[in-house]
This record gives C-alpha cells, structure tokens and sequence, in this order.
C-alpha cells in the first residue's frame, strides 16, 4: 500500500477531452482497495467508463460528489494510508494546483493571467442583488455570454464552481445556481407547474454524448455542403464469397465485414476519398480507417477499424465484433473512436432499403448501406434474379466533387461484383 497521500483527479482520454462528469463513485471514504479495482465512472461526450485504481491504497477523502462536471485535472478524491492524518489531508487538498493540460502554442502571449483553480466545494447560492458591476471582476475567469447571463439573472458568479476549460464559468455554471423562476423566464420557457399538454410525457435529461451528437451533426449539416450519389451494388458474388468464407472457417463472416473490405479496397484505388478536411488543408491519408457507426443505448458512435485495406476479412470480421462489445458496454477508449478516414453506417439488418447519411467531420464522406434485396431483369425473354444492396454515398462539395465521387463508386461497384480482391 502506498504511503503517501495520491490525488484521484480528472483523467484526460485524447486530445480532445476537456472536461468530464463523475456519474458514480464505486469505492466510499475510508473503503481500501487494491490496484485494479474500479474507482469511479467517468462521463466525457464519448464514452462512460471507469477508473481502475494505479495502486493499492484507501479513499480518505471524497473532494467532490458524483453528478458533477470537472475541468481535466481537477482534483476528485484522495488516497492515503491510515497513518496519515486528516489534518494533512485537509492541507493537500488546499494547496492542490491543477496541472495545465492545455496546448498553448509559444506566440501566445505571456502576459495571460492564470486560471484561477476550480473550486472543490460547489456553493449552489444565486445572488438576488442585481446591483452587480458592468464587467467581470479580475478574478473571476468567465466567457462573455456567462457574464451576460450572469448579469440578466442576477447571479452572483463569486459563487459559482467553475467547470468550463482552464476554470473558466461557463453559460451552464451560471444557469444551475440561478433562481429557478428568473432562468425559466429569461428564456422564455412556461413558469407554470401545469403541463403544456394533458399527454403524459417523461422528462428525458440529455446525456454528454447525446448533446455531442446533437452539435456534431448540427455542424456538419450546417457547414459541410453535402451531395449524395446512389448506386446498387451486385451483390451475387460477394453472398457466394461470404458462404465459402463461413463453410472453412470458424469466424461467421457478416455482410457488413464484406463491405468494409470493399470499401476500403476502393479506397486504397481512390485516396482522393480517403481524406479529412481542415481549414487550411485536405488530410489525404495512406491507410484506409474506416469507422463503422454502432448503435448503443446512450446514443450513436463511430469505432475505427484501422488500416482496413490491408487486413483481412476474418481480421475485420473480428475487430469489428470487439469494438461492437466494448462500445454497447461503454469500454470504447479514445483511441478506438478517435481519428477515421471514411464512415461507413449500415442499417440493412433493420430492413431499411436505402437512406442519407449525415457526415462524421473532419471526414469528408459516409457510406449508407441499406439492405440486401431481389432484382428481376430481362436477358432475351427470361427473367433473370441478383441480389443488389443500395449504398448512398454522402460526400463534402468542399473538398470531393461529383464526378470524384461517381468513379469511386465505379470502383467499389466492380470490386463487390467480382468478390476478387478481398
């Protein structure tokens, strides 16, 4: 067991991770444990996961309760052994300084003031004095818009325990500790206790993730001008490659693993496809990381399967079904949703024909996939039957233009027609 007191703090998941919500405390103050052992279940807008203690100690002090959001680094929990007293506890927590997890490139300038460290006592007062000054006070780090706020409902943000990035009060801090009526009148929402309708309805809070999904997408609709291209796929070869592949092997093949490979068989032909957007530049990647849409209850996200060209279909076969577990049991870490090249989301096996799909930014198109169907055409007077699965292809007029497009699904339509390279 350690010896010493170790600070249980925000973990920082990728790069793109500010902050996160503790949902769940798995161990109680004065419980031992063991290295390994669950510790809390961290929120981020991603995944719900849990920290596993590094070493084997005990929880002396709970800093902060479950249900709240922290900025990454912000002090939760403190482990210690017996033989250190409360009273050193006491000062380690007043003296912790949260580590600055943010880039700041060297042009920035040196005269910034430093964040001031968040708080660990949430103090959910709202002032009624409505005297309050035209400008933030110097030690108050808080956005424009919370100030604004701020002042419109009369909240005193002294008071307030910052949970934005870098300790800063964000619109939401402001909005919690406000008087009840004041913030429902300020944005215009229904003061009366009585229901708007006499339907029966459940109050469902967003989750982090679905708020994410919700803005994502909203982005990439708004900013991304999407053109979508439609083909059927000549499936007749790749059903007759997946029967060979599940008769020899143990690994049962899914259609879905098939279109992966294809998709990113074409793509190695078309890396014009293969890329992401930024403002400056178009990414143009060597290797295919296809991220595959998986739908859980908490809401839709994208796990990669990486380097997808040059891996086979029983290795893709079985990537695929680990990522599908991890993600429908919250375990995804960043670095299995983080990143991609092209999307691919597949909604077949729900009896969908064909459908649009929005774009994953930075990347720059999607695959939608719908389900395999019969088609009866004519050869000199006989009825002839295929089986043809609809793919819709959303694509960025930004940075792929429609004949672009078209030929790499000429491409991909011939590599599902032979079943050849895969």
């Amino acid at each position: 067991m350690s010896d010493k007191i170790e600070p249980l703090i925000m973990p920082k998941w990728g790069i793109e991770m500010d902050e996160g919500k503790l949902t769940e405390w798995l161990v109680e103050e004065g419980t031992s444990f063991s290295k390994g052992d669950p510790l809390v279940v961290i929120e981020t807008d991603k995944i719900s996961n849990e920290v596993e203690a590094e070493i084997d100690s005990k929880l002396r002090k709970k800093v902060v309760q479950s249900d709240g959001t922290y900025p990454v680094g912000a002090l939760l929990g403190i482990f210690a052994p017996d033989g250190v007293s409360d009273e050193e506890i006491d000062n380690f927590v007043n003296a912790y300084v949260a580590p600055d997890t943010s880039f700041k490139p060297a042009s920035a300038s040196s005269s910034e003031s430093p964040a001031p460290k968040p708080e660990v006592v949430n103090n959910n007062s709202a002032s009624t004095n409505s005297d309050l000054p035209s400008a933030p006070p110097e030690n108050i780090n808080i956005s424009p818009k919370a100030w604004e706020v701020a002042l419109e409902l009369s909240v005193d943000v002294s008071t307030i325990t910052p949970t934005g990035r870098r300790g800063r009060i964000s619109v939401q801090d402001v909005e919690q500790v406000a008087d009840p009526a004041k913030l429902a009148a300020y944005k215009g929402e229904e003061t009366s206790d009585a229901p708007v309708s006499d339907n029966p309805s459940t109050s469902i809070e967003h989750t982090s993730m679905r708020k994410v999904i919700a803005e994502r997408l909203v982005s990439s609709k708004n900013t991304a001008p999407h053109f979508y291209l439609n083909v059927d796929l000549e499936v007749d070869a790749l059903m007759d490659k997946r029967a060979t592949l599940n008769k020899d092997g143990s690994e049962k093949i899914s259609v879905n693993d098939l279109i992966i490979k294809c998709v990113a068989t074409a793509l190695k032909k078309h890396p014009e496809i293969n890329i992401n957007w930024t403002d400056n530049a178009i990414l143009q990647f060597e290797n295919a990381d296809i991220s595959v849409a998986v739908a859980t209850d908490a809401g839709l996200i994208t796990p990669i399967i990486k380097n997808a060209g040059n891996i086979s279909v029983q290795e893709i076969s079985s990537e695929m079904k680990r990522l599908s577990d991890l993600a429908h049991n919250n375990k995804l870490m960043p670095s299995d949703y983080q990143g991609g090249t092209f999307s691919i989301s597949n909604l077949g096996m729900l009896g969908i024909k064909d459908f649009t799909a929005v774009i994953n930014p930075p990347q720059c198109a999607i695959l939608a996939v719908g389900g395999l169907q019969t088609k009866v055409s004519e050869d000199e007077g006989n009825a002839v039957f295929s089986k043809i699965i609809s793919v819709t292809m959303s694509c960025d007029h930004r940075a792929i233009d429609g004949a672009v497009g078209a030929r790499f699904l000429q491409t991909l339509s011939e590599v599902v027609k032979t079943a050849e390279d895969i």
